[in-house]
């Protein structure tokens, strides 16, 4: 398709892209601290080229929205430079600086399971000194928000962690909606139009799709030329589910489907399985869910086809490189088991779980974000990056700052040194005790003080990447003259998308109609079933970090056009903005044994609990699959940990 028929030929969009990438990509650099929060950064000394290392400039990075997250959206390119750094080894030039700081715990990491960390060591001490450091410009990890103004609207989506369900009041440490003073009831904008959206971004999926108003598209191809699910037809299926005899199957398809949506796995556990026949979560962890579903089951591949991509959206690739257990863990057709999301309603702030962290956040550093401890305030308050690294606060973060370094002295006092680099300079700071919060495929390399045995258990940690795009719509006319509000497709790009019912927090309070604006999402995969879990993590990490901004902008306008056409959408008219969160190891992505072990080894995850002197690690991975509550857990079990350590 040409420039014009895309929309790519308005003035508006492509002065908007030259103007806010030269923002963000600045606004990168200026809210990196060095010690006590200032500094200049600048790019990291003796990079070496990476396959993508060309690419990352404004072009790549692209627009970032507006507000305090418009600089920080996915992996920043300095955050993907500096990553293959430190996993090549390679030292800034000069001297590092000991900046004279002593800590009681530093906690490297400030993403769910660092601010968890955090929180909890506020808890047990209250005047202690804890530091965390944090890589990104931002607080959140992956739980950061787009801010896009479209029209005079503010509209925000999530850059990747998103949704949550209300736990109820146990006044446990770890009730966070009470100890946060997070709200248990929210208000949602009213439904509009002919269609019922969805609250958040992943239960239309496939847990609640009966909820909402969600169509299949059949017709497409898969990204690389993969069949679909082998049909020769195309068009719009709504109600998929409620009536199969509709899509465009071949009859032995057709009755794959039927067959995997009424299996039950105790009907297939041998009797001398491992856990016994009533208790098949070692048996299944013995496999790969494709090899459950088509060996065990004897269902067709294109079942597995339609799994792959929803699978690869919550735990990282496909269904040859996850064990069953998840299949089963997630309540996904084929197992028949009590479903442990009846009755759950799945909830999102206006960011996603970016809504958690400012959460965490107001609880630690109380000036860090602007305003009292109500809904509105904590999701619509500005952050004062100032504030969030006083000398004289409990809890400091320090933003824009690699570790690269993490070992005990050995000066027999059982502290441990911590060296990061901020800009072209590393400093270094000391504490009683640390906690790793951040991602396995960081801390093996900089955890110089790696038992072995915690080594050989992180080659069992692979994970996949992710391209999550928020796409700020004018209108949304066209899906309500297709009658939904998301989607399925075999497309170019993606398998998903849809828009949501916005949740009113204090004057964020959208217009859900279809003549308003609103945010489409898409959460694009990149799973490459029949290659080996790691080769499809690294081409999929490959594949997403060496396209521009413009290539995807040019795709994702294309994809929307082969699917909303029909619905009267219009590319130049109705796109009003487009931010890229690209997350290169957004899950990590458990095969077989990985829950359970194998062979009478322990389970990889256990291993990585074990401390090592005065260190602990703790991040969501250990849970095998990447949620808030895994995370929060991991990271107060982390930082516990150390303070009864030291």
């Amino acid at each position: 398709m040409t420039d014009r028929e895309l929309g790519l030929d308005r003035e508006i969009t492509r002065r908007d892209f030259v103007q806010l990438a030269g923002a963000g990509i600045a606004g990168s650099a200026l809210l990196g601290c060095g010690p006590g929060g200032s500094g200049d950064a600048g790019a990291v000394p003796g990079m070496a080229s990476e396959p993508w290392s060309d690419a990352l400039g404004p072009d790549w990075y692209g627009p970032g929205g507006v507000g305090d997250y418009a600089s920080s959206h996915g992996n920043t390119p300095e955050v993907v430079r500096a990553a293959h750094w430190v996993r090549d080894g390679r030292a800034p030039s000069g001297e590092v600086a000991d900046t004279g700081e002593r800590f009681d715990v530093v906690i490297v990491g400030g993403g769910l399971a660092g601010l968890s960390a955090a929180h909890h060591f506020k808890r047990h001490r209250p005047n202690g000194r804890c530091l965390v450091v944090e890589n990104h410009p931002v607080f959140g990890g992956e739980a950061k928000r787009n801010d896009i103004m479209v029209d005079g609207v503010r509209l925000a989506g999530p850059q990747g962690s998103n949704d949550f369900g209300v736990r109820p009041p146990t006044g446990e440490p770890d009730d966070y909606f009470t100890t946060l003073g997070i709200p248990r009831e929210f208000e949602y904008a009213p439904d509009a139009g002919q269609v019922k959206a969805p609250l958040e971004n992943y239960g239309f999926m496939h847990w609640v799709q009966d909820q909402f108003s969600i169509g299949h598209y059949f017709g497409g191809t898969r990204r690389g030329g993969r069949p679909g699910w082998s049909v020769s037809s195309g068009g719009w299926v709504s109600d998929l589910w409620g009536d199969p005899a509709r899509a465009p199957w071949t009859p032995e398809v057709r009755e794959g489907f039927e067959r995997w949506r009424n299996a039950r796995v105790t009907d297939h556990v041998p009797p001398d399985a491992p856990g016994g026949p009533d208790n098949p979560g070692p048996w299944l962890d013995g496999m790969t869910l494709k090899a459950y579903y088509e060996e065990v089951l004897g269902l067709p591949p294109e079942v597995t086809a339609y799994v792959d991509p929803i699978l690869a959206s919550i735990i990282g690739l496909g269904c040859d490189a996850i064990s069953a257990w998840w299949g089963m863990h997630f309540d996904l057709p084929g197992f028949g088991l009590p479903s442990r999301y009846d009755g759950m309603t799945f909830h999102s702030f206006p960011g996603g779980n970016a809504g958690i962290a400012r959460y965490f956040v107001k609880d630690v550093v109380p000036d860090g974000i602007a305003g009292e401890l109500a809904l509105g305030d904590v999701l619509n308050g500005a952050i004062d990056f100032d504030a969030l690294d006083r000398p004289d606060e409990p809890v400091r973060l320090r933003l824009g700052c690699t570790v690269i370094d993490v070992r005990h002295t050995g000066a027999g006092d059982g502290r441990v040194r911590v060296t990061y680099v901020h800009g072209d300079r590393a400093y270094s700071v000391e504490a009683d005790g640390v906690v790793l919060a951040s991602g396995g495929w960081m801390n093996r390399y900089i955890a110089a003080d790696l038992p072995d045995g915690h080594r050989a258990a992180y080659d069992h940690f692979r994970h996949g990447p992710i391209l999550v795009a928020n796409v700020a719509l004018r209108n949304w006319r066209f899906l309500d003259r297709l009658g939904i509000a998301g989607c399925f497709y075999e497309g170019d790009l993606g398998f998903s998308c849809n828009i949501r019912r916005p949740m009113y927090a204090g004057d964020y309070r959208p217009v859900h109609a279809p003549d308003h604006p609103t945010m489409l999402t898409f959460y694009i995969t990149f799973e490459a079933p029949g290659a080996s879990p790691v080769d499809q993590g690294m081409a999929g990490r490959t594949e997403m970090l060496s396209a521009s901004f413009t290539d995807y902008e040019r795709r994702l306008r294309a994809q929307m056009v082969e699917l909303f056409s029909e619905g009267g959408f219009d590319p130049a008219e109705d796109i009003g903005g487009l931010v890229l969160n690209r997350w290169g190891h957004a899950y990590v992505a458990p095969g077989p044994g990985f829950f359970f072990g194998r062979d009478g080894a322990p389970a990889p995850p256990d291993v990585i609990r074990e401390p090592f002197g005065r260190v602990a690690i703790g991040h969501s991975e250990l849970r095998g699959h990447q949620n808030w509550t895994g995370a929060s857990a991991e990271g107060r079990r982390a930082v516990e940990t150390v303070l009864d350590l030291i």
